[in-house]
């Protein structure tokens, strides 16, 4: 009777064909992305409850919000005032996530939100577009102009928003 070690081969798998090696390798690729993906998402989600974004995000918004009325026209001092925001909020994601996150770039953030825009949780998607889209920005200030102030939480692993009542 043979025992299974002397029947076993335990040479390494070869590819067959490069194909099949260049698929293995783009598998592993995806994998990774996917993985440095939802890491952001991960980090984002934090920065929306972080005491030091949210205070920064507030007295900003409350330093500026009485300019802003809910008014079809826009005056000039509003793409001044948003431009300021951008900035802002911008600079303060980029470097947090920059110490989180190995080799990461606000570009390669903005492909990967464009291709998973459906996976991410709408809070996140409101922020990010209150920094990129004038009209959210503008629906944010008028918010804060009327005290009220969105406020985040995490409940159950879930991201949740709110306007306080």
């Amino acid at each position: 009777m043979s025992s299974f070690t002397e029947n076993a081969s335990f040479e390494p798998e070869i590819a067959e064909s490069i194909e099949d090696e260049i698929f293995s390798a783009n598998v592993g690729l995806e994998n990774d992305k996917i993985t440095k993906f939802d890491a952001i998402i991960g980090c984002l989600q934090d920065l929306l409850i972080d005491s030091q974004f949210v205070g920064l995000q507030q007295d900003f918004c409350l330093n500026h919000c009485e300019i802003f009325e809910n008014k079809c026209e826009n005056k000039l001092i509003y793409s001044q005032i948003f431009q300021q925001y951008t900035d802002l909020i911008e600079n303060f994601i980029q470097c947090r996530l920059a110490e989180r996150i190995e080799g990461f770039s606000m570009n390669e953030l903005t492909m990967q939100l464009e291709e998973h825009e459906d996976e991410i949780t709408d809070d996140i998607v409101d922020m990010l577009l209150s920094f990129s889209d004038f009209e959210e920005f503008k629906n944010l200030m008028l918010s804060y102009k009327q005290n009220e102030i969105p406020s985040f939480e995490i409940q159950g692993g879930a991201l949740l928003s709110g306007v306080p009542t």
